[in-house]
């Protein structure tokens, strides 16, 4: 952590829409069904990663689609609960930090998204992990996931079902010209 925002961080606190706003240059773009998978989860399993805020700005700096899902849960029903231990409805946990500047900020902001988009989940461990969910009685719809790729997932007919992993645009730099590939969201065979 930096001089800078050490001891200008809240560990958290509670905001409602109004007093935060996005960032208008964030590179993150979130498309309707992005926004409704993190409603249903907010919805399920209440707002759990709090969205941090540039304090005296009021700038979201992390947490955009949390925040886009709150708008869209509080449209549907404004007096929402959307923490299991929020002080009142509408609320929105937000960690509150004062950054030295907006290139600080900025470079929270990419390292957050970028960080997190890094490190896709391996299938089979996510498959593993779901029939552990279902044999427990659990439910295993989980946001971000099509029951049909659940599905494929808990029962596949072949472990290449669970190919589901996230498409990283750079393997096919180093693939041999000609090299045939398949996009794992709409199964496109193309070459590289």
């Amino acid at each position: 952590m930096s001089p800078a925002t050490e001891k200008t961080s809240t560990a958290a606190g509670w905001y409602t829409i109004g007093q935060m706003r996005a960032w208008e240059k964030n590179p993150k773009k979130h498309p309707d069904s992005n926004v409704a998978d993190i409603a249903r989860s907010v919805r399920r399993f209440g707002f759990v990663a709090p969205v941090v805020v540039w304090g005296s700005r009021g700038q979201i700096v992390a947490g955009h689609g949390r925040y886009l899902a709150a708008q869209m849960i509080l449209r549907a029903d404004p007096g929402a609960y959307l923490a299991t231990d929020a002080p009142g409805p509408a609320l929105i946990p937000v960690r509150v930090v004062e950054f030295a500047s907006d290139a600080e900020a900025s470079a929270y902001a990419l390292a957050d998204n970028r960080l997190t988009e890094a490190n896709p989940m391996e299938p089979l461990d996510v498959a593993a992990i779901l029939k552990e969910i279902q044999d427990a009685g659990g439910d295993v719809e989980v946001p971000g996931w099509t029951e049909a790729e659940i599905a494929a997932m808990i029962s596949p007919a072949d472990p290449a079902d669970v190919a589901w992993k996230e498409f990283d645009e750079r393997i096919g730099d180093d693939a041999p010209k000609g090299k045939q590939m398949k996009c794992p969201h709409c199964g496109e065979v193309f070459n590289a």
